[in-house]
């Protein structure tokens, strides 16, 4: 038997934002000439969401993923002239799935997902990010920034495949973890699908421990252990946030000093 699926109707210069109480499917139809936020919360343990973009629109979808999130499936189909942004911060206390598949379908159809990322204990957090470029004249974006510490571990796939006659696609990758502890565990594997000539496509991953450097010279200043490692989190962390509301930036930044 199916689930029913709750839809929900985007339009006009506005800000959203929409409780997800159930594991039921949910769809966002955005229509047409519209500029719209989207403040997201997700309240279930497992989440499927829909997404049909109109031409010629522009949507901020804003996620910060809570504590009894397990699974978060998206998928989304972008018009022609339309602009598609997603923002998610994950620094509570869970382990997370959470995949994204963007089809971009018209020429100039863009979409970009930023990540924030922090992960501790023994927790594992796997996300999974793919563009499809169907047509030319299409861009993506990933911009992945995470923080890994004690036994846990981020793992990030990054896709992004450019159909065949896809000319003048452009597709972009970034991807970049800190781990702070031996035993933990940071995997970026960026994944160009590249079918079409004529086109641009680039990636730039970098995994590495806390540079002892950094700490020795911030603890040069007077500056305690604690306090550095949480100002280096910080700057790895903090830029995120500037694409949400102010009551939920400072919120995120508590959330970030309260880990150290």
């Amino acid at each position: 038997m199916l689930n029913k699926v709750t839809s929900y109707f985007l339009e006009g210069e506005s800000n959203y934002n929409v409780n997800l109480k159930d594991e039921n499917p949910s769809s966002f139809l955005l229509q047409d000439n519209s500029n719209v936020t989207l403040d997201l919360e997700l309240s279930s343990k497992e989440n499927k969401i829909y997404f049909n973009l109109g031409k010629d629109s522009n949507l901020n979808l804003r996620i910060i993923v809570k504590h009894e999130i397990e699974n978060v499936e998206l998928h989304a189909n972008v018009s022609r002239g339309t602009n598609f942004n997603i923002y998610v911060v994950d620094l509570f206390n869970n382990s997370i799935t959470f995949k994204s598949i963007v089809d971009l379908d018209q020429e100039n159809a863009s979409s970009s997902f930023h990540l924030g990322v922090l992960s501790k204990n023994d927790e594992k957090k796997n996300y999974d990010i793919s563009f499809n470029h169907k047509v030319g004249r299409t861009f993506s974006e990933l911009d992945a920034y995470g923080v890994s510490k004690d036994l846990s571990m981020i793992k990030i796939n990054g896709t992004s495949h450019i159909f065949k006659n896809s000319v003048k696609a452009n597709a972009n990758q970034k991807a970049k973890v800190i781990v702070f502890d031996d035993e933990a565990k940071a995997i970026a594997n960026p994944i160009l699908k590249i079918d079409c000539n004529d086109v641009i496509a680039k990636h730039a991953c970098a995994i590495g421990s806390l540079k002892d450097e950094y700490v020795y010279y911030l603890l040069s200043r007077g500056i305690s252990l604690k306090e550095a490692r949480n100002l280096i989190t910080l700057g790895y962390l903090l830029p995120i946030s500037k694409h949400f509301s102010k009551e939920d930036e400072e919120k995120i930044i508590g959330l970030i000093e309260g880990e150290f």
